[in-house]
């Protein structure tokens, strides 16, 4: 594949990562995953920001259930490099190519359904806000739509009013700040997806670096957006002693909690932080997860617990004054403990536990002896 020869990402004359390649290996996992499991031949994928076509024509190349392939971009010079790969690797028949804006070349097959793509991606540099409504509109009963953040300050709670005003939901500065980021990013997607009375189902997201990425099944109809409203909810979190919740909007009041007198049910701290509304339900798919580990050893595809708000042990510690003990020593014991516990994707030295954080220190506590 050609690329510009530099060694960090520019822009001019097209814009290449090199260290994103982690993050693009893990996308043609997943999109071989998502066509074993929907069972259909030629698919139709659309790469709306491909740059010199580092995703797209490894998709065209190397997944033989995807008969067409389109690749945009508003960089004709980056789309120069694409075209010239694609005709090193004689893909011209699965590889058509488009310099639009993103949201232009999405919408330009919105209005037939059966014109729409079976697998649109959205890779844009920081957020991915203005074209998630494009994207739905874009994606047939069933696709796959995979959303790209880098703006990881303003998802991890840095700027926590710019969050609501591009992913409708308040971020929080924590150890867990990385889940709170994707479930914000489902939460975006949801939210565009019930106005199109359309639903979402989370099958797969990761984080490396500055990267947030999430993978969701979209399915059309008023019934699955219904479902969807009942996954959104708050993230609940009290800094004095780092107890954590997350709660539907199905299980609060008529009033909800934005104007709720809040009180740690651990401390009594009445000051507990609310992160969100945001989605609330599950992130991953065990079963779509399992799928991508038979085409990948990534460990990013190890079974993981369905337990939301995952503890990082450096930071426990540090709070605990010890140091910190072994992850492995750790989940032992919990699990010796009778409780269901697990490591975490979206960060190496955290455990997904439903332990109680009490619990979970005094372990912390002993092995670090």
């Amino acid at each position: 594949m050609l690329v510009p020869s530099v060694e960090t990402p520019k822009k001019i004359p097209a814009f290449f990562n090199p260290r994103g390649k982690l993050v693009r290996e893990v996308s043609i996992v997943c999109y071989k995953a998502y066509a074993k499991l929907i069972g259909k031949s030629e698919l139709t994928f659309a790469d709306s920001m491909a740059g010199v076509g580092a995703r797209g024509l490894r998709i065209a190349a190397e997944i033989e259930d995807f008969s067409k392939v389109f690749l945009n971009d508003t960089n004709a010079a980056a789309l120069s490099f694409a075209k010239k790969s694609c005709t090193i690797n004689g893909l011209q028949g699965k590889c058509f190519f488009s310099v639009k804006e993103a949201c232009t070349f999405l919408l330009s097959r919105e209005q037939n359904a059966g014109e729409r793509f079976d697998v649109v991606d959205v890779d844009p540099f920081g957020t991915p806000a203005p074209f998630i409504d494009c994207a739905i509109r874009a994606t047939r009963h069933r696709g796959l739509i995979s959303l790209s953040a880098t703006d990881s300050a303003v998802l991890c709670g840095v700027h926590p009013d710019v969050a609501i005003m591009k992913y409708q939901g308040r971020s929080l500065r924590t150890d867990y700040c990385h889940e709170i980021g994707i479930r914000l990013l489902f939460g975006a997607l949801a939210f565009s997806a019930m106005k199109l009375e359309i639903g979402i189902e989370p099958l797969f997201s990761h984080h490396d670096q500055h990267y947030f990425r999430v993978y969701s099944k979209v399915k059309v109809g008023n019934k699955y957006a219904r479902e969807t409203y009942s996954q959104i909810g708050y993230v609940l979190h009290c800094f004095k002693c780092g107890a954590r919740g997350i709660v539907q909007f199905k299980n609060t009041s008529k009033e909800g909690y934005e104007s709720a007198d809040l009180a740690c049910i651990r401390c009594g701290n009445k000051s507990v932080s609310l992160g969100g509304p945001c989605w609330a339900g599950k992130i991953q798919s065990a079963e779509f997860a399992s799928t991508c580990a038979m085409f990948s050893e990534l460990t990013v595809f190890s079974p993981e617990p369905d337990i939301p708000l995952y503890y990082d042990l450096d930071y426990l510690s540090q709070k605990l004054k010890i140091r910190t003990p072994p992850i492995g020593k750790v989940l032992e014991e919990l699990c010796a403990s009778g409780f269901k516990a697990g490591r975490t994707r979206l960060n190496p030295k955290a455990v997904r536990t439903d332990a109680p954080l009490e619990h979970l220190e005094k372990i912390v506590a002993r092995l670090a002896r």
